[in-house]
């Protein structure tokens, strides 16, 4: 590989020299040449924004703690993995999820048929409020917003700003059967509001439960007058 650059670049024998030896200091690991090679290359980029999506944008990791992270892979001599470079690429992430919602969104104002959506809506609880409303089927994602509150008028109009443009049919809202949810899907999108499976199998569980306790209660009682007549 050093004889093919030398040929190469006979004309800047510095800038070889020099690359050679950035190579050298790089390659400290067994695994450190896979790195060089353009699928090792491809590979790493892939790790990274995966990491950064799944672990920072969705987990809410912070972004020292992912530096931390690639250290110990050591993987900090072949990709920028200090906490300033992935907060530069997190912003950079966001802002191009951003777009991509942007432009679907422009997209669905475009189609001339309705198109129809199937939707689940909660309030998930972090050190702010943060509103959600996804499509189902597809998992995309119309409302992540956060908030000081989770009532219905915020609900109201985080919601209308993104459906009203888009004129989509709701089918359905899958919530937990908080009455903001449920009110902005009968006054504002038309549509059923139905328990979440979770919550129902919890009440179903909480009631079943309780006659099984009540069941046992007695069977023990049975049994232990059965034992004392016994003796």
């Amino acid at each position: 590989m050093i004889l093919l650059l030398v040929i190469y670049s006979t004309s800047k024998p510095y800038s070889v020299h020099r690359l050679y030896h950035r190579i050298i200091r790089r390659n400290q690991y067994p695994e450190s040449s896979l790195w060089e090679t353009g699928e090792g290359q491809e590979w790493l980029r892939l790790l990274v924004l995966a990491t950064i999506f799944i672990f920072a944008l969705q987990g809410g990791i912070g972004c020292e703690k992912l530096s931390e992270f690639f250290h110990l892979l050591r993987l900090e001599r072949h990709i920028g993995v200090s906490p300033t470079a992935l907060r530069s690429l997190r912003a950079r992430m966001e802002s191009a999820i951003i777009e991509y919602q942007q432009q679907q969104h422009e997209v669905i104002g475009k189609i001339s048929s309705e198109v129809e959506v199937c939707l689940a809506a909660d309030e998930t609880f972090f050190e702010q409020v943060i509103l959600v409303m996804l499509d189902l089927p597809s998992g995309y994602i119309f409302v992540e917003e956060m908030t000081e509150n989770c009532q219905y008028e915020t609900w109201q109009q985080r919601v209308c700003q993104v459906f009203q443009p888009l004129g989509l049919k709701v089918k359905y809202l899958v919530n937990d059967r908080a009455k903001a949810i449920i009110k902005l899907a009968l006054n504002d999108l038309g549509t059923n509001s139905i328990s979440d499976l979770f919550h129902v199998l919890y009440d179903l569980n909480r009631s079943i439960g309780f006659e099984l306790n009540r069941l046992k209660t007695r069977l023990d009682k049975q049994i232990h007058l059965q034992f004392k007549v016994g003796h």
